[in-house]
């Protein structure tokens, strides 16, 4: 009887197998998931995501090989700032401890399972899990010296580094400089988290709390890196653009065209009444600001206030230079719509006519959206950035994509895309953004990514599509 039952059973499980086989033949799996709850309270929405990835008891059954490279992402709402320690806590010993890496972040809002939850007051929590490729390697850097040495030392390799600051964090904009120039091939994203205070932190990892101006830098070499896309999320107003002519302390415009800049301004708004109306109506005056070798290229900054003393307009950036080009701004949702749909087409050609070394299987996403956007911006339509993402890493297979993220306080990534292709349009220069969506897509670039996870077929090979 034992032989007999011992024959049933085994035969159950080859008659599984085949089926499994044949349901998923060709196809790549993908060992990378998000998972979002709206519980409103804190404990139970983190238990949901952790059980529905499998992570609950030091479980990582959804995973298949041990190595180190787990990594985890827990991205946490406003409504459960209070809760946002012990929610690390609770995360981290739940988590393999061995295997798994948590890196926490509290966003004004966060994005997971195909939907955006950036409305205020809602109760939102989403994860991001899955396993690095073979070959890949990640560090994690905390504070400028950390940084700093890091790119200092690198080899030469392509390098990716993930970069999270809170808004108290002084030398981001210089970490980010330093790397770029140091690292010409480096790609760089991430965000500013949203703390309810400046007393409390908002990034933690593994189960350490960091302490307010840190920055968190996550660095990714060997098989993996990152494809990157930045969608604008403002228009251009009054159709005149000018050039900076005098600056003072690096954040106060006191001239344009050799004119008082308030003077300019007021010329404008007194003679284009309609546009002054939908400033109002639109969130408020936005100014863009790029070099003068890259017109195009503007940067989104958030108009601060006035220096009536200078004629001057006080403006949310500190490196501003004479010579610079100047627009005045304003959020528009049919732009960011547009610009996103751009973005999306233009990456999915640049892959298109990648050479074999830049074909990056997708593995996961991480969205990072300006607290100024979701249904605020794009007249109360929720999922409009998520939504257009999603077909970046539909070669995962999956039923639920794995893309997640935050709602932050400022966007860091380059202008437009990087990391597509070497091309001269996937510039790997970083910068720091208002207003904007980033979508940083991880990528398996392995020799043998393109056939990892594969259920062959009967003949052993990969199927014909």
């Amino acid at each position: 009887m034992q032989i007999h039952s011992y024959y049933i059973s085994s035969c159950r499980r080859l008659l599984v197998f085949l089926l499994l086989c044949i349901l998923f033949k060709g196809k790549e799996v993908s060992s990378w998931q998000s998972h979002v709850s709206t519980h409103p309270v804190a404990s139970s929405a983190l238990r949901k995501v952790l059980e529905e990835a499998s992570l609950i008891d030091n479980n990582p059954s959804s995973f298949e090989e041990s190595n180190n490279n787990y990594l985890t992402f827990l991205f946490v709402g406003q409504s459960h700032a209070d809760e946002f320690e012990a929610l690390v806590k609770d995360a981290h010993e739940s988590l393999d401890q061995n295997n798994h890496n948590l890196v926490a972040i509290l966003g004004g809002g966060v994005i997971g399972e195909r939907v955006e939850l950036d409305q205020p007051g809602q109760p939102g929590l989403s994860i991001l899990t899955g396993s690095l490729p073979k070959g890949a390697n990640v560090e994690f850097l905390k504070g400028t010296e950390e940084l700093l040495l890091s790119s200092d030392n690198d080899d030469g390799s392509s390098s990716s580094y993930l970069l999270l600051a809170d808004p108290f964090s002084k030398e981001l904009e210089s970490i980010m400089s330093e790397i770029s120039s140091s690292l010409s091939n480096a790609q760089i994203s991430g965000g500013i988290t949203c703390p309810i205070s400046a007393a409390q932190s908002s990034i933690a990892l593994n189960d350490r709390i960091l302490e307010t101006g840190t920055v968190l830098g996550v660095k990714f070499t060997g098989t993996v890196g990152f494809q990157t896309l930045v969608a604008q999320g403002c228009r251009p107003i009054f159709d005149t653009p000018f050039t900076i002519t005098q600056v003072i302390n690096g954040n106060v415009i006191s001239q344009l065209d050799n004119r008082p800049a308030t003077k300019v301004l007021h010329e404008l708004l007194t003679t284009n009444k309609e546009e002054a109306e939908q400033i109002s109506q639109n969130g408020g005056l936005l100014c863009g600001i790029s070099s003068p070798f890259r017109e195009e290229d503007y940067l989104c900054r958030q108009v601060m206030g006035f220096a009536p003393e200078v004629g001057g307009i006080v403006i949310g950036a500190n490196d501003i230079k004479e010579g610079d080009n100047f627009v005045f701004q304003m959020r528009d949702k049919d732009t960011a719509e547009k610009d996103m749909e751009l973005m999306v087409n233009r990456a999915k050609t640049e892959r298109l006519f990648a050479g074999k070394e830049n074909k990056g299987k997708p593995l996961a996403a991480i969205q990072i959206s300006c607290v100024g956007r979701g249904r605020g911006l794009f007249g109360g339509i929720p999922n409009m950035d998520i939504t257009q993402i999603l077909d970046l890493i539909e070669d995962t297979n999956s039923d639920n994509p794995p893309v997640a993220g935050f709602y932050a306080n400022g966007e860091i990534g380059p202008v437009g895309l990087s990391g597509f292709t070497t091309g001269n349009d996937s510039s790997p220069s970083c910068h720091l953004h208002g207003f904007t969506t980033v979508a940083t897509i991880l990528c398996d670039y392995g020799s043998s990514s393109q056939n990892d996870n594969i259920v062959p077929d009967e003949e052993g090979e990969e199927a014909w599509g």
